[in-house]
């Protein structure tokens, strides 16, 4: 399986680097909407402008580090038949996705990590200032908020098995998402009524989460809750995926490709 992945990953790698400029264009389109939202936050309340400027950087690395897309590739492939050439492999389909999800964000964090550091340099606000446990606690946090937002995309990918247009029904979860993620705004900027749901649904965790971590925002408690919570819902999207991709392949009657 090690050796299957290498390959995986070399392959992705390569195909990337043949769309340099399409994947430039992505990772750029991506933080535009952070950018914007963050502009908007800071005319709003020019006193918090260095908080603004911090919370919606650490939004665009972790949207970038958790950013989910299978869905549409999922939903093209079922509709016009090319994924019955997944199917028949020995290797199950998730593993290609996998594969081109760890090449984008490497190339990301290669991207990103240099340009941050250097704006730190000269920008105060963009420095760190927390502790070795709560750098691990914040890269465990993103890890999980990459697999809850990546099994997610795979689901509603997968039911393109019974649905048309898979995306629209993704797109919904999406505008939810926007608000209750924290990309929109911090959580605590929240109604209260949004700040108790934002607990107990998955996604506070796919980027929220972290970012309260890194910015201290979440104490201990919240932290345990939080780890909890998330690792309960990536169970849950396990054993979906898994209902769903049994039921999928008996009702799959693909044609072309």
């Amino acid at each position: 399986m090690i050796r299957k992945y290498i390959a995986l990953l070399r392959m992705k790698y390569i195909e990337m680097l043949a769309y340099r400029l399409a994947t430039l264009v992505w990772m750029t389109g991506a933080i535009v909407q952070p950018l914007i939202t963050m502009a908007v936050w800071m005319n709003i309340d020019p006193s918090q402008s260095d908080a603004f400027l911090f919370y919606f950087m650490a939004v665009i690395f972790v949207e970038r580090m958790t950013s989910a897309w299978d869905v549409w590739e999922l939903d093209r492939e079922i509709r016009e038949g090319t994924f019955s050439n997944y199917i028949i492999r020995p290797l199950h389909p998730i593993h290609w996705a996998i594969a081109e999800n760890v090449v984008y964000k490497v190339l990301f964090v290669a991207i990103l990590a240099p340009i941050w550091a250097i704006a730190a340099l000269f920008v105060p606000a963009l420095r760190f200032d927390v502790t070795g446990g709560q750098a691990l606690l914040f890269l465990a946090a993103v890890l999980l908020g990459a697999a809850l937002r990546f099994l997610l995309s795979y689901i509603c990918g997968l039911l393109g098995f019974w649905i048309t247009k898979v995306t629209a029904v993704y797109g919904v979860l999406e505008a939810i998402s926007l608000f209750l993620s924290g990309r929109i705004a911090p959580l605590s900027m929240l109604p209260p009524m949004l700040q108790q749901w934002s607990v107990f649904l998955p996604f506070r965790y796919m980027i929220g989460f972290p970012i309260d971590i890194v910015t201290g925002a979440a104490n201990g408690h919240d932290m345990l809750q939080g780890f909890a919570i998330a690792s309960i819902w990536v169970a849950v999207f396990i054993i979906a995926l898994r209902w769903i991709w049994i039921a999928g392949l008996k009702k799959n009657q693909a044609v072309g490709g």
